[in-house]
């Protein structure tokens, strides 16, 4: 069986210039990959099947602990659109989660896989276009804004404390 798309390349538009994030995003596509690549071979033992189960899963996960990263730093920075950004994390989730338990009692399908790379790829391509940049902006906004509030205390600092 063959899936719509046998490989994700990573485009730097993606970028959110975060770090942590870019760094779990591009792992992420990796791990896609992976599970890409065992998704568009012919299945045709059970030690294939459960390989890609496998891969299927562990790319969940990740997906999972990824979010876990994200809403850290959101809580952390104290990021206004918290509530909505972690709703779609959940809406992710619950939905890749049906998938993995369709895949586990429906076996590989192209319908499932169809499904699978809507939610592993596009979905979140554009929750990393939108939501994530958004989360970016705010964090970029923060540390401008941080820097000059310092760079006006360092000054009244030196004005107030004047050493010659």
């Amino acid at each position: 069986m063959v899936t719509e798309i046998s490989k994700f390349d990573w485009d730097p538009d993606l970028e959110t210039g975060i770090e942590v994030v870019d760094e779990q995003h591009r792992r992420y596509f990796v791990l896609l990959n992976n599970y890409l690549e065992k998704a568009s071979g012919t299945l045709s033992d059970s030690t294939q099947f459960f390989d890609l189960l496998e891969k299927f899963n562990f790319l969940h996960q990740y997906a999972i602990e990824h979010f876990s990263t994200e809403e850290l730093i959101m809580q952390e920075t104290g990021f206004p659109e918290f509530e909505s950004h972690h709703d779609e994390h959940l809406y992710f989730e619950r939905h890749v989660e049906k998938l993995y338990e369709r895949l586990k009692a429906e076996g590989f399908s192209e319908d499932l896989a169809r499904e699978a790379n809507y939610y592993m790829i596009k979905w979140f391509v554009e929750h990393i276009r939108e939501t994530d940049m958004d989360l970016a902006e705010f964090l970029h906004n923060k540390v401008s804004v941080d820097k000059k509030i310092s760079g006006l205390l360092k000054k009244l600092y030196t004005s107030l404390f004047k050493t010659n």
